[in-house]
């Protein structure tokens, strides 16, 4: 029994995990801590729609991923291709019927679907998308931009703060968050170093030594630091700043672990669940 039991939460967790409902909450808390870094009410369908969004974009980008590698993730991926494909077919489904009632957004939201597809589609097997892959050594800053723009300027366009938008402190929390994101994504990178080397999938982790990577790193974290000093000086109190700096410095703490440690789930559970420690600190701390 006891066995069966461990069986089941195992399967669940994997498949909240590599089934990307995990990563989906992320990205749902993570527009959720922008609202409440302004205090903004968003709306239930927006956040519904940013879930459904990021699962279906996450199972498309799995599902056409094919790799000889021996990863849980991709021994689960390849025993797993249908479930892939019906969470996919789901989210648009209700991606589709959340946007419906979004419509007055449009204009914000269109750029969303437009960018998240652009990540995935180099590796759609047709020359208009594989012409993408020449330009892949950017697709982390990519990635991290559209992170950010989709998690912070998005929730601020929906629900503008109330006596208008403070400029200068959204440009900031901007970048702040970018070069958290961009941390986190390195630290992938990072591990799939070797593997990119092997194809044309370069990214500047691939091109840069291991001395050089470690200076570019500290130049990151020290813009990050950086960036918290100026939300502080542009308005945020003690408790934000100290909520959206926790998650960096556990992140720069144990960076050198992760990155030895070839098991999934201290990426996919703990660096992604980084991305959404700020929101829980603002929910937890007074």
């Amino acid at each position: 029994m006891n066995h069966s039991i461990r069986h089941c939460l195992k399967a669940l967790g994997q498949f909240l995990i590599f089934g990307n409902a995990y990563i989906a909450l992320c990205a749902v808390v993570m527009c959720q801590t922008t609202a409440d870094l302004f205090t903004l009410q968003l709306p239930n369908s927006f956040l519904l729609f940013i879930f459904a969004g990021t699962l279906g974009s996450y199972s498309l980008h799995w599902y056409l991923t094919d790799t000889t590698a021996t990863s849980q993730r991709s021994s689960w991926n390849k025993e797993h291709k249908l479930t892939l494909l019906v969470l996919l077919m789901s989210a648009v489904f209700v991606g589709v019927w959340q946007l419906s009632h979004l419509m007055r957004y449009l204009v914000d939201l269109l750029p969303v679907i437009v960018l998240t597809f652009l990540y995935t589609a180099p590796k759609i097997n047709w020359p208009p998308f594989r012409a993408l892959r020449r330009i892949a050594v950017l697709k982390t800053t990519y990635l991290a931009l559209v992170w950010t723009y989709v998690t912070v300027a998005v929730p601020l366009l929906i629900v503008p703060p109330v006596g208008g938008p403070d400029g200068s402190l959204i440009s900031v929390l901007l970048l702040n968050r970018f070069l958290f994101i961009y941390s986190v994504a390195l630290c992938f990178d990072y591990r799939d170093r070797d593997q990119d080397r092997q194809s044309r999938w370069l990214t500047i982790v691939s091109m840069l030594t291991n001395k050089q990577l470690r200076l570019f790193s500290a130049a990151i974290a020290l813009c990050f630091g950086l960036s918290i000093a100026l939300l502080y000086a542009n308005g945020f109190d003690l408790r934000q700043v100290v909520c959206l700096s926790l998650p960096m410095m556990l992140l720069v703490l144990t960076v050198g672990r992760i990155v030895r440690n070839e098991s999934d789930y201290s990426y996919y559970i703990y660096l992604d669940g980084l991305l959404m420690l700020p929101g829980i600190l603002l929910k937890l701390l007074p």
